[in-house]
């Protein structure tokens, strides 16, 4: 697994529609490109972010601007890292 390809591989999507176009045409093959596990590869088309980020390694600037780029739902996003890291993003009660 490497999260370097992972992170330049999401970065090129959400930079290029035209690279954005090609995965959405055929995301393993695009994904093969970059050396992506098959592991990494499931979790991203099934835009598992909460994996992407605590397993994948994806950093969180990049999980946001690709989740932007793909249009993911935000409420979406933020409950699947709430789920993943655990933290509800609320101050803690003192």
């Amino acid at each position: 697994m490497s999260a370097n390809a992972l992170n330049i591989m999401l970065v090129d999507l959400f930079r290029s529609e035209e690279a954005m176009s090609r995965y959405e045409r055929d995301p393993d093959a695009v994904a093969a490109q970059y050396g992506l596990t098959t592991e990494e590869r499931d979790h991203l088309k099934a835009k598992d972010m909460g994996w992407l980020y605590t397993k994948g390694g994806v950093h969180p600037y990049i999980l946001v601007q690709f989740s932007f780029a793909i249009h993911y739902d935000l409420g979406q996003y933020i409950g699947q890292l709430q789920a993943a890291t655990g933290h509800s993003g609320q101050a803690p009660a003192h």
